[in-house]
């Protein structure tokens, strides 16, 4: 267990800098903020569950949910870090394996991603009506670690399989883009929504998290939610075994 706990802590140390902490807090305080402000001054309310509420009440949810995207984006980029400067190659020289640094990454991706999550809740705080309950609270950290899961999976087989820096962030940041905008972070899906972007939120799993976020926060969790917790359980099982199979086949010059 101390293994894990010190690739976890050297993961950690080694990724977080000033510069990337400042983009991971800037960009969602961004969002939330100023997009949520300023639209808040043209959408004076939204529906959801048929309650009315004011618009950055709407997207807060959605940004604290996004933070599973900067968690998973963390976690592809510290194993093609690693990879491309051979730094795999002597942790597995030590006597750490293949699972100790697997899950020492998955660990760090969870705490990156609560960490942003407590911190984007704490910020929205002044300006959102928040409802939620105890079942709502376990309910909001059951769905972000799935989603973490889910999209750290997703980064981690990308980190594994591209051989490229500029592929690698050049398809992560496509990814984000597209999961970010193609769900109901900033506007809810309905029957008045383009086909083609309703199809894609639909499969999209941020649209299950950031739902399942939004009723808690908003203390309007119902049938939908179990519903949306077994998709994001199914595709985190998915998603992982994929990614899983992705991290084996490194190619190292040690054998580990």
């Amino acid at each position: 267990m101390n293994k894990i706990f010190r690739l976890t802590y050297r993961i950690l140390v080694s990724s977080l800098d000033i510069s990337t902490i400042g983009l991971f807090i800037i960009m969602p305080v961004g969002y939330l903020i100023i997009m949520g402000l300023m639209m808040g001054s043209i959408v004076p309310y939204m529906y959801f569950n048929g309650l009315k509420i004011s618009y950055v009440t709407f997207i807060a949810p959605g940004v604290v949910a996004d933070q599973i995207l900067i968690g998973g984006s963390l976690a592809g980029w510290i194993l093609w870090q690693d990879k491309r400067i051979g730094m795999l190659e002597q942790i597995f020289s030590l006597p750490y394996t293949r699972f100790h640094y697997l899950i020492g990454n998955l660990i760090s991706m969870i705490i990156v991603t609560f960490a942003g999550a407590i911190l984007m809740t704490l910020v929205a705080i002044p300006f959102i009506s928040l409802k939620i309950s105890i079942l709502g609270m376990l309910l909001v950290i059951v769905f972000l670690i799935l989603g973490t899961f889910i999209f750290g999976s997703i980064m981690l087989a990308l980190g594994a399989v591209v051989k490229s820096n500029q592929v690698f962030n050049l398809i992560s940041n496509i990814v984000i883009f597209l999961v970010t905008f193609a769900s109901s972070v900033f506007y809810p899906i309905t029957s008045e929504t383009p086909l083609l972007l309703k199809v894609i939120a639909e499969f999209n799993p941020l649209t299950y998290v950031v739902d399942g976020i939004r009723s808690a926060y908003l203390n309007q969790i119902g049938i939908k939610d179990i519903y949306e917790f077994f998709i994001l359980l199914i595709l985190s099982i998915v998603f992982m075994a994929i990614a899983t199979v992705a991290y084996r086949k490194i190619k190292l010059s040690a054998t580990v």
